[in-house]
């Protein structure tokens, strides 16, 4: 069994980068799997918008917000049950808007939508409740093995991988009991997801320097078109393997229900942690934070 304190470190090294983040305008919470959105995710220079809250709706895990900025009203949707109402005055960054984002959960359609770490208030609120299963960033708590899970099938902390067949994207078929003999770091993305994107380029830095050696990297894609997930690995030059998983299984074992979504695995299939949100990968804290979970050493150079 692994340690209490491997973990509390491990999330207490999370939770320090995600307050970085958030210093720093940082990069937005993933997007609920189950929704469908267009191709047209933008990545901007992140900036602030602020304003004064006139319409607010909870639900599949977010808070929705309308702010009337003075000039234009505008959406944005933040993780958790964030306890806004009409008249408050909220910030947040606008580095991920989603043009002609359509929301199953609330079935309408939002012209530009901004999916972001949290709302940032006068008494500076955070998200104090989250449905099961949809574990938060700023959760610094240790997982426990009887989690609830979030997706059907899911295996939780402490369990063990059932075996599948990976359908390769940049590679051949694989099975997960392929790579059992070494630690396994799974990244769940999809081309449309402005945090996955985000991350890819720390995450091939990871994989060039550590893959093959003291643990295996690779990649689920959860989009439903073969097409867009290989166009996504040409042109950001991932050399790590990819496998497509457009019918859930995948997904749905792993606790996907917020994408990015990271899963470290031992080398006998066990999951030992699930890492939500967009994070960089080869940073110095996140590798000692990686050796850690896997009981192993890692230098910093290559």
């Amino acid at each position: 069994m692994y340690s209490v304190m491997r973990c509390t470190s491990f999330s207490i090294i999370l939770l320090a980068s995600f307050s970085i983040c958030l210093l720093n305008a940082g990069i937005t919470s993933a997007v609920y799997a189950a929704q469908e959105n267009t191709d047209e995710v933008q990545q901007n220079e992140p900036g602030i918008i602020s304003g004064k809250v006139t319409d607010v709706i909870t639900a599949a895990g977010f808070t929705y917000a309308e702010v009337d900025t003075g000039k234009e009203k505008v959406w944005a949707a933040g993780p958790g049950v964030t306890p806004l109402k009409q008249g408050d005055i909220v910030a947040f960054s606008t580095e991920m808007p989603m043009q002609n984002f359509h929301s199953k959960s609330l079935g309408r359609d939002f012209s530009v939508i901004y999916f972001i770490k949290r709302y940032i208030t006068d008494t500076e609120t955070l998200p104090i409740a989250a449905p099961p299963g949809l574990v938060q960033q700023q959760q610094a708590t240790k997982p426990t093995t009887n989690t609830n899970a979030g997706t059907p099938g899911e295996v939780a902390i402490g369990g063990y991988l059932r075996e599948a067949t990976l359908d390769g994207l940049n590679g051949e078929a694989k099975k997960f009991s392929d790579f059992k003999g070494k630690p396994l770091i799974i990244n769940v993305w999809a081309s449309w997801c402005g945090p996955c994107r985000a991350e890819m380029d720390s995450l091939e830095r990871l994989a060039r320097r550590y893959n093959g050696k003291e643990f295996n990297v690779i990649g689920i894609s959860t989009d439903d078109y073969r097409n867009k997930a290989t166009a996504f690995i040409k042109n950001t030059e991932i050399s790590f393997e990819n496998f497509l998983d457009n019918r859930l299984l995948l997904e749905n074992m792993l606790g996907a229900n917020t994408i990015p979504l990271t899963v470290l695995v031992d080398a006998d299939g066990r999951v030992l942690e699930k890492v939500r949100g967009s994070r960089e990968w080869d940073s110095p804290e996140i590798i000692d934070a990686i050796g850690e979970v896997f009981h192993i050493r890692l230098t910093h150079q290559d």
